[in-house]
């Protein structure tokens, strides 16, 4: 029972990905749980692979939101921001899918490019789904976010105010990082 326990508290707080729950037997206490979820959403944050590409991306990195719901009116998100300070940042999306039907739910995938700076303070990432559902906590972001394996281009730079990604670099990154939704 202690075990479901802790499945269960990371599943309510995101740590268990919806794809981990999908693969449970059949008859598990877990896939009626996530049948039971109105809404979920699974988040990827991918760094610059180098300092030049750092500088190419204007200081950003790219988040990834697959965003599940079993009601399709919710889907596409109307908005994904960074709240600071009680201020919310909007991101700026750089793709988002058509929504599929994946069984009784529906899915939806987005990139959206978040300055680094953000996610070194204490701060929040959040969503707003279509319809209702306002300012849904997807993570939280501080000082301790990164570990000390993450490049030092990352934690280090202490003027790291953000400027415009270059498209092509932003580009580079996508194709390298997802290929199986930006590869040729």
């Amino acid at each position: 029972m202690a075990n479901f326990r802790i499945v269960l508290a990371a599943f309510a707080l995101g740590l268990v990905p919806s794809a981990s729950l999908a693969e449970a037997p059949a008859n598990s206490a877990l896939t009626d749980i996530a049948s039971q979820t109105i809404r979920s959403i699974d988040f990827d944050l991918c760094l610059p692979a180098d300092a030049y590409e750092y500088s190419a991306l204007g200081k950003h990195a790219v988040i990834k939101l697959v965003s599940t719901t079993a009601i399709a009116a919710e889907l596409p998100l109307t908005s994904v921001f960074v709240e600071i300070a009680g201020v919310r940042v909007p991101l700026r999306r750089v793709w988002r899918s058509e929504t599929t039907s994946v069984g009784e739910r529906f899915e939806q995938v987005s990139f959206y490019v978040v300055p680094i700076q953000l996610t070194k303070k204490k701060s929040r990432l959040a969503v707003d789904f279509s319809g209702d559902r306002k300012n849904f906590g997807v993570t939280s972001f501080g000082p301790n976010f990164y570990d000390v394996d993450t490049p030092a281009f990352v934690r280090l730079d202490e003027y790291d105010n953000p400027g415009e990604p270059d498209d092509d670099a932003l580009r580079g990154m996508l194709v390298r990082e997802y290929p199986e939704i930006f590869g040729d």
